[in-house]
């Protein structure tokens, strides 16, 4: 069983409501069309390269477009994939060397402790979102995440780290899933019952209680121009390079 969150009411979903899921359309791979206009396949050319950070063996960190600040960031397959729940093991040891680098380097040079939110609803490329938030312990970030569950009427479950949270998730269901510092989650499923809205990681992180700057809930209100995201780009890689976990020696190829 989930433990109770002390003064928190907790969603929970039976077995009767694992069938009512919306199925997630597409399977792993998707349409070869939509994988050739994919905004996120590192090989599509609608990919924005600019933005990338850093690339490993099968996924890729880049600035967010419309990003809250300009440290947040995304883990982003290279190849066309479209959730956590698809991923092959390699792959999501590849996602788990993208988190500890960045709770890393967040901790060290920010002060701010990491949370990293994924949605795959609406969605047919997977990117997982990851945001430094100042000040706030675990806890208090997840008081939030448990106030606007309640304010939609979303169900939700408490993963302790260590747990399978995919395991929880019906095959083909779509879901939000919020991770903390010490890699606890809380899981969302996304129901037939409840709209979800699609901005909640935006909406939570953005609130009063945390980052305050309720008017860049919406990314499409957040845009700047590409020389900005260059420029930010330039700063972040600077910072990430002696956390990043796919660093290429380059000592030895230095001609240039």
């Amino acid at each position: 069983e989930w433990p109770l969150r002390p003064g928190k009411q907790q969603h929970f979903y039976s077995t009767g409501d694992k069938r009512k899921m919306t199925a997630a359309p597409g399977g792993a791979d998707g349409k070869e069309k939509k994988k050739e206009s994919c905004w996120f396949c590192l090989k599509s050319p609608n990919v924005e390269k600019h933005l990338v950070i850093s690339v490993g063996a099968s996924m890729y960190l880049a600035l967010a477009k419309g990003a809250l600040s300009n440290d947040h960031v995304m883990i982003v397959p290279t190849n066309h994939i479209k959730c956590q729940q698809f991923l092959e093991p390699n792959q999501q040891e590849d996602v788990e060397k993208f988190k500890r680098a960045l709770r890393t380097l967040n901790r060290t040079n920010k002060k701010s402790t990491t949370v990293f939110f994924e949605r795959s609803l609406s969605t047919s490329h997977m990117q997982i979102q990851a945001v430094p938030v100042a000040r706030y312990s675990v806890n208090d970030i997840k008081d939030v995440f448990y106030t606007f569950a309640d304010k939609y009427n979303l169900e939700v479950q408490e993963i302790p780290v260590g747990e399978d949270w995919k395991e929880m998730v019906p095959p083909g269901s779509d879901y939000f899933i919020a991770e903390f510092e010490n890699q606890d989650k809380l899981v969302f499923l996304c129901s037939q019952k409840v709209r979800f809205p699609l901005q909640f990681g935006r909406e939570v992180l953005a609130s009063e209680e945390l980052l305050n700057m309720p008017r860049r809930v919406s990314w499409k209100e957040c845009k700047i121009s590409k020389e900005q995201e260059e420029h930010d780009v330039k700063q972040y890689r600077k910072s990430f390079t002696e956390f990043d976990p796919f660093k290429v020696d380059d000592s030895d190829s230095d001609s240039d």
